[in-house]
């Protein structure tokens, strides 16, 4: 199986970024009960836009996006791949030219029976230990988000994922359909 390179993006969503959002985005993020959330979400959503930007030479509000039948974002008239996963405190983009591309990021809370989880998707031969089942959940996540399917529906073994670098306290991964990634840490916006 190829190798094809992913740019990675990490943001931190609790340092002040520029909004880049339209009328519709906007209102959207006006439907947040709670302010965190409302905040995470604008700053994840204008990064995406700030990144893409940059990657199709094009002004950010200018991007025409599509949602796939269970809800993956895609580009009108780009054959630009990419995803965005956000959780606490950080977001994460993935970019690829090449491939259909899902990424997720986790706080690993010990909270949350993630064992559970895994198990009514599917999973089965589980790991030891809360960060190392936060790892699998995000490996299933990517593969699952890549392939744009429901997240109860088993991904097709040719989705590949790996783990990538996350924040602290954070697991992290990314997949492509028919491809191996090979991450490019790309820094923050």
């Amino acid at each position: 199986m190829a190798l094809v390179p992913v740019d990675i993006w990490t943001i931190s969503l609790n340092q002040a970024q520029p909004m880049i959002l339209t009328a519709e985005e906007s209102t959207r993020a006006a439907r947040f009960h709670f302010e965190r959330d409302r905040t995470h979400w604008v700053a994840a959503h204008s990064a995406l836009r700030s990144i893409l930007a940059g990657y199709l030479n094009t002004p950010a509000l200018d991007i025409v996006f599509t949602i796939g039948p269970h809800g993956k974002p895609g580009l009108a008239n780009a054959d630009l791949e990419f995803n965005l996963s956000h959780s606490g405190g950080w977001a994460m983009i993935a970019v690829c030219l090449k491939a259909p591309v899902g990424i997720d990021v986790e706080a690993v809370r010990d909270n949350v029976e993630i064992g559970k989880l895994l198990a009514r998707t599917g999973e089965t031969n589980l790991p030891a230990g809360v960060p190392a089942l936060f790892q699998r959940w995000t490996e299933r996540e990517s593969r699952t988000k890549a392939a744009g399917s429901p997240l109860l529906q088993q991904p097709d073994e040719g989705i590949l994922s790996v783990s990538i670098t996350a924040p602290p306290g954070f697991a992290a991964s990314v997949a492509l359909v028919d491809a191996l990634p090979e991450p490019n840490y790309c820094g923050s916006v």
